[in-house]
């Protein structure tokens, strides 16, 4: 069996349509038919670690008013079935309460499995950033591929790839922060720059702490190499300092910076233009 030339095309390339499918053909490696869900077992190659409650919810009730109008696509596995592609659809379809499911019957091999999960993933419901690179990195170990060889399958490049592969080598706590949304990709690409775990962790607490963009964490970064410190107070910043930045913020609709020092301390305040100038200015007044 040739394996797909690559993903970009679509899981719909890799599924049959009515029309080309021979499901009385005894010669045919493929079937379609309704079989009960608790007979279909997880996809034990599944990328995908977590699921939106709320695109869920939403699928569920789609399935509800029209019912699974694209098939699962599962392999035979003794008594029952494998998941292949579709898990998105076999829970919303127990969310739902369905007794059967329709179904695709295939002969695949054990990496045509994992390509059809990651296209069932990455082209429908987005793999997470670590999700995605811990896909590849897995098409990469268990079947000897090189970043070229996954980049051609996934349809990508494959800068994209190695790229998305070295977030790995990031600590678990940056992982961590990349999952949950409190930095971006964007964020951890940057943070590949420092070599030095402590400085990598501190830098990520201060953007963080500071909602900095992915342009100052870059020109931060850059100041560390040239032989810059991270200031630790800005990281270990006070939770109530924090907290009146960001009111204050709310309060003008611009960036405030709070600096306390040993007697007093100052309020830093951003502006674009002298017009940006002009409108706080007149709501400080008003206050």
């Amino acid at each position: 069996m040739s394996v797909s030339k690559g993903l970009g095309r679509g899981l719909d390339a890799l599924i049959p349509t009515d029309d080309n499918l021979n499901i009385k053909s005894k010669s045919s490696k493929e079937t379609l038919i309704n079989v009960p869900v608790n007979s279909i077992e997880p996809n034990s190659l599944q990328p995908r670690q977590t699921f939106s409650d709320e695109s869920l919810a939403d699928l569920a009730e789609s399935i509800r008013e029209n019912g699974i109008i694209q098939p699962l696509i599962v392999v035979r596995k003794g008594n029952g079935f494998e998941l292949v592609a579709g898990e998105r659809r076999l829970r919303a379809a127990k969310v739902v309460g369905l007794y059967e499911v329709p179904v695709i019957i295939r002969d695949a091999e054990k990496l045509k499995k994992l390509e059809l999960a990651l296209v069932e993933n990455v082209q429908r419901d987005d793999l997470n950033v670590i999700e995605e690179a811990l896909a590849y990195q897995k098409l990469m170990q268990d079947f000897s591929l090189t970043q070229e060889d996954v980049a051609k399958k996934v349809g990508k490049s494959r800068s994209v790839i190695a790229n998305k592969v070295r977030l790995l080598s990031l600590p678990v706590e940056v992982k961590r922060a990349i999952n949950t949304g409190q930095i971006t990709e964007g964020h951890a690409r940057a943070l590949l720059g420092l070599n030095d775990k402590e400085k990598i962790l501190t830098l990520c607490g201060l953007i963080i702490a500071r909602k900095m963009s992915v342009r100052e964490t870059e020109k931060k970064v850059n100041e560390i190499l040239a032989g810059g410190k991270i200031k630790k107070d800005k990281v270990e910043a006070d939770p109530n300092t924090l907290q009146l930045e960001r009111e204050l913020r709310d309060a003008i609709g611009t960036k405030v910076k709070i600096r306390s020092k040993r007697k007093g301390g100052q309020v830093v305040i951003d502006y674009t233009d002298t017009k940006d100038l002009g409108r706080i200015i007149n709501l400080l007044k008003k206050k």
